[in-house]
């Protein structure tokens, strides 16, 4: 089994130098020594083989035997933008959005909200993001934004994007709506989820009126996570890049 470590550095003249939490971790917790194989990933697809030559108290020194790019991904662009549940259930959501898929969580700012996104727990969020790349072998990494209203939606995505809306309701099965995305593969499928209680009557009106299309999820009332977690598996079903390695990259 290789173990997997995230960097930001790029390889110079074949060597490499893991610092940081990542080095930490493999390090004293994982042991890892001279000699020893890991695997890198850089966040925008690059993956690398990597010999350990040295060990420091906080930092490895590599050398780089192999370097490809390994997307791992699906072909959808979609983005979910979530009323954050409390507590451990944030982890939960994005450790299950990145094994699916999903290219961007913006946290949504609600009427009803229960919890905050502000500059911390983004942070938090994002080191999140890579301990669930790590483990799931995604190798581009899922962006986490800035929180964000309803009518400040549409200034985050494409023109051309479908827009949904979890409505309990009306609208749309999920499964209808994933085999038109199927045949039509738009550039980008957003799908926002209000709180707890939903969204308010103003910001469904609203929602509509930016485009937003209502979508059903099926007869129960689901917690926010899961709806987020069954509209990522339900959308990205058949929709695999259907890439694997896309080939060495010479220095």
């Amino acid at each position: 089994m290789s173990y997997r470590f995230f960097t930001q550095s790029t390889p110079n003249h074949g060597k490499m130098v893991l610092e940081g939490e990542q080095a930490r971790h493999a390090i004293q917790v994982m042991r890892f020594n001279v000699g020893d194989q890991i695997v890198l990933f850089d966040g925008t697809g690059t993956e690398y083989e990597a010999l350990i030559d040295q060990v420091e108290k906080k930092r490895l020194w590599l050398s780089i035997e192999n370097q490809r790019v390994v997307p791992r991904g699906i072909r959808a662009n979609i983005t979910l933008a979530v009323a954050l549940p409390k507590g451990d259930r944030q982890k939960v959501l994005v450790e299950k959005l990145v094994e699916l898929g999903i290219e961007r969580l913006i946290p949504l700012k609600s009427n009803r909200s229960v919890a905050v996104a502000n500059e911390k727990v983004v942070q938090r969020l994002q080191k999140q993001v890579v301990e669930a790349s790590k483990q799931c072998g995604r190798n581009r990494l899922m962006k986490i934004e800035s929180e964000c209203t309803i009518d400040g939606l549409p200034g985050l995505l494409d023109p051309s994007a479908l827009k949904l809306v979890a409505d309990p309701y009306q609208g749309q099965t999920i499964l209808d709506v994933s085999a038109q995305c199927l045949a039509e593969m738009p550039v980008e499928i957003v799908v926002a989820i209000g709180p707890e209680g939903g969204l308010d009557d103003g910001e469904n009106v609203m929602s509509q009126e930016l485009g937003f299309q209502p979508v059903r999820l099926g007869p129960s009332i689901l917690r926010v996570e899961t709806a987020a977690i069954a509209i990522a598996a339900i959308l990205g079903i058949g929709l695999e890049s259907g890439q694997t390695e896309c080939g060495e990259i010479e220095e």
